[in-house]
């Protein structure tokens, strides 16, 4: 049997990282998805939110269903959605869209928290998926996708 070569190795463990990047993740038309944990700024601060008190059966469901509704909320930043189902919309700083009470609908809830200005980073708990909304998105280049990418890259080039 054949030892593997420190170039194949190097290339396994390239394809295991964008494996392990791409991995559990839903796509959402209009929103980059951010990575694992709680969306936050560049300070690490969580953003205020508002969630409905029912579950959604995808993350497109609650981007696309829910959350872009706010779209046109120059505060609007994206959507956290949970393995629990739940959908959160994230706002800047006590900038919190006021939300039509209906009978009919189910209940929103919110917080105000600090956060501001563009998703820089994620809280890295499992659990919860964040998404940053479409115009945000080329503010960053902070996202596991294109880091993964990048890392193939470079090893592909030493490899040669």
């Amino acid at each position: 049997m054949e030892r593997p070569t420190s170039s194949s190795m190097l290339l396994g463990i390239a394809l295991l990282l964008l494996a392990t990047c791409v991995r559990g993740q839903d796509n959402v038309d209009g929103y980059t998805y951010f990575g694992r944990g709680s969306c936050q700024d560049s300070r690490g601060k969580m953003y205020s939110y508002l969630q409905r008190t029912v579950q959604f059966p995808s993350a497109e469901a609650c981007g696309r269903g829910e959350c872009e509704r706010f779209g046109n909320s120059n505060s609007y930043r994206g959507f956290e959605y949970s393995v629990a189902k739940r959908c959160t919309c994230v706002f800047d700083a006590d900038e919190l869209p006021v939300v039509p009470n209906d009978a009919n609908a189910p209940e929103y809830v919110s917080k105000m928290d600090a956060g501001n200005d563009v998703i820089s980073q994620v809280s890295g708990v499992p659990g919860t998926g964040c998404y940053q909304y479409g115009r945000n998105a080329a503010a960053s280049l902070r996202g596991s996708l294109p880091s993964a990418a990048a890392l193939i890259s470079v090893m592909y080039f030493l490899m040669l």
